[in-house]
């Protein structure tokens, strides 16, 4: 049986009780996680674009986050999505390049908010069952783990859209067969690619909603009885045939399907920074922090990373229209700016700092390496020289934030309400206190109502 079939058997027959509490938990510090993500980025460039255009277009019983502008499901999705990953502060998968949360939640609450029958425990499984699909199809691609590299496509653009379609098509109610013919409609709209990246362009914050939007759209239509592609996953023009020309590992897709679920395996982001350029800032700051020294003590610094962290942030610092998106992907500027500040944080990517002639020479006087003896997606390593004559090293092979070193609950709280402090008037403390509390408690609502209507503060 194609894996198409299979993955949506398993979302359409996933129950409450056959959740293990850790998955559970681990929904609720997702959904969390990606609200704050997207409440520091209510107002930010290309945010701002997609919620005037698409509140011309029409009217729909979905609302955007923050604003409240009431548009189609589809649509709400692809700007709370891109909201939530506007900035880089979103969630990544502890060993696969991959950003599941920041899609998985907001097509979840984007449908319950047009459906007031959905109950916590229903967008529980849901967002469980669609990280599941993302990661295992992400983890079955070769050019995650071989020695290719991405192969130009978007991780968290591509794949993702099956998954969306299949957990909001299990909101919708629709059975096993339609649940694959949603995924089938979902594989009809991928795309996203890695150029946008290279480039800097703001489109790149908006990939995986257009994705997530594309699987909402994809399960509707699927309810409506439109058919696509059959075997979407596994076919002869199916996913791993187009995108990794066949090259992929089948097992993967299915196997011990329901156990060790992958989104106990999510991490939470400590910077709003690439993911491939945080295990850098984690080393630096520790070094830092052992052995008490400032930038002019140092007299030169070296980055060496795997051939992904030098693929997607060792290019020299160049900021071109979107410096902040330069930035993000600049392992230059990164540790540039620790050094200068001793951390990197929202504030370091305005214009202020991200254009500082001072910096930017700064930045591009630290070389970064390819080391292909380092074979981890995040693995990186350090040398520094100081000016005493003193040498420092370090490595890493994870960021922290992720399996090896989590974000606790208080942190990620911390994180919540600092991201909520952004909106300004438009949420007060006790409106970020109350929505934290809802996301905390999402399994045990009895209807999603109140969670949505305080994504929606009153002004």
């Amino acid at each position: 049986m194609d894996a198409t079939h299979t993955l949506a058997e398993f979302t359409h027959d996933l129950t409450m009780d056959a959740l293990p509490q850790t998955a559970v938990d681990a929904s609720t510090r997702m959904a969390l996680d990606v609200v704050g993500s997207a409440l520091a980025a209510w107002d930010a460039p290309g945010v701002k674009e997609l919620r005037s255009i698409l509140s011309e277009w029409g009217e729909g019983p979905s609302r955007v986050w923050v604003g409240g502008e009431r548009l189609s499901p589809p649509a709400a999705t692809l700007v709370n999505s891109s909201m939530a990953h506007a900035l880089e502060y979103d969630d990544l998968h502890c060993e696969l390049p991959i950003h599941s949360g920041v899609i998985m939640v907001p097509a979840v609450l984007a449908v319950a908010d047009a459906n007031p029958n959905i109950t916590g425990a229903d967008a529980t499984v849901a967002i469980i069952a669609g990280t599941e699909i993302i990661c295992r199809m992400a983890r079955a691609t070769r050019s995650y783990f071989g020695d290719t590299g991405f192969r130009g496509w978007n991780p968290s653009s591509v794949v993702a859209g099956f998954a969306t379609a299949a957990a909001t098509g299990r909101l919708l109610g629709l059975d096993a067969a339609g649940i694959a013919r949603a995924m089938g409609l979902a594989y009809a709209q991928a795309g996203g690619n890695q150029e946008c990246i290279a480039v800097g362009g703001i489109v790149k914050r908006m990939q995986p909603g257009m994705i997530a939007e594309a699987g909402v759209r994809a399960a509707w239509l699927a309810k409506a009885g439109v058919t696509g592609a059959v075997d979407a996953i596994e076919g002869k023009n199916g996913f791993y045939a187009v995108y990794e020309q066949g090259d992929y590992d089948a097992d993967i897709l299915t196997e011990n399907l329901g156990s060790n679920l992958e989104i106990e395996r999510v991490g939470f982001k400590r910077y709003p920074i690439c993911g491939m350029a945080q295990p850098s800032v984690d080393i630096l700051r520790d070094l830092q922090r052992e052995h008490r020294f400032t930038k002019d003590d140092v007299e030169s610094i070296e980055a060496y990373g795997s051939k992904f962290v030098s693929d997607m942030v060792g290019r020299p610092y160049d900021p071109g229209d979107n410096p902040d998106v330069d930035a993000q992907f600049s392992l230059q500027y990164c540790l540039a700016t620790v050094l200068e500040t001793g951390g990197i944080g929202l504030a370091d990517l305005t214009p202020e700092h991200t254009l500082n002639p001072e910096r930017r020479a700064f930045a591009n006087q630290i070389p970064i390496h390819l080391d292909e003896s380092l074979k981890g997606k995040w693995a990186s390593r350090l040398e520094l020289k100081l000016r005493n004559g003193s040498t420092l090293t370090g490595s890493r092979e994870k960021a922290a934030g992720q399996s090896d070193l989590p974000l606790t609950n208080d942190e990620l709280i911390t994180k919540f309400k600092d991201s909520s402090g952004s909106v300004g008037p438009a949420m007060t403390s006790a409106n970020a206190d109350q929505l934290c509390d809802l996301l905390l408690e999402l399994p045990q609502l009895a209807t999603m109502g109140p969670l949505c209507n305080a994504l929606v503060p009153i002004k």
